[in-house]
């Protein structure tokens, strides 16, 4: 996906899938994904935080011209599951269709030179696994594949549960 309001429109879908979890119970937020993995809860929340974090963060760094830097990916997940304990499963969706939507508005108002500007990610110039250089735009599609691999994930066991 080369054309930036591509990729946006793509990453924006995520919100209708989750208006597809407005009807879930307390019990079936709770569900873990698979034995000692992360509950629906927790992964709609994790997801959350990584959007707040590429609005905080992430864009601020790329308009100003500087490196995009992202945490320590444990100890940050680990603070969305831990969190998500101590919500409910409507607060967590509230929070993630909120967080999305702000960073859908966020990336939208950059302009074209901005989401395909070479950048760094935690210093390096390109990603290792696909030797391209790291733009905000390229990162973006990297989420959405993040977002998907969840996605299915919570469905199967959706899928199961019905």
């Amino acid at each position: 996906m080369t054309n930036t309001s591509d990729v946006i429109d793509e990453f924006a879908s995520y919100t209708a899938w989750l208006n597809t979890l407005t009807e879930l119970n307390e019990s079936t937020w709770e569900k873990p994904i698979a034995s000692d993995k992360w509950s629906i809860k927790a992964i709609v929340l994790h997801i959350a935080h990584w959007d707040n974090h590429l609005l905080n963060v992430i864009i601020p760094a790329v308009k100003n011209g500087e490196g995009m830097i992202f945490p320590e990916f444990d100890s940050f997940n680990a603070r969305a599951t831990q969190k998500a304990k101590r919500l409910s499963g409507e607060k967590v969706l509230q929070l993630a269709k909120t967080s999305r939507s702000s960073l859908i508005e966020g990336l939208t108002s950059l302009r074209h030179e901005t989401m395909t500007m070479h950048t760094t990610a935690n210093g390096a110039t390109h990603c290792p696994h696909q030797g391209v250089p790291y733009t905000l735009a390229y990162i973006v599609t990297e989420f959405i594949e993040h977002d998907r691999h969840h996605q299915q994930q919570v469905d199967r066991v959706l899928g199961a549960a019905s």
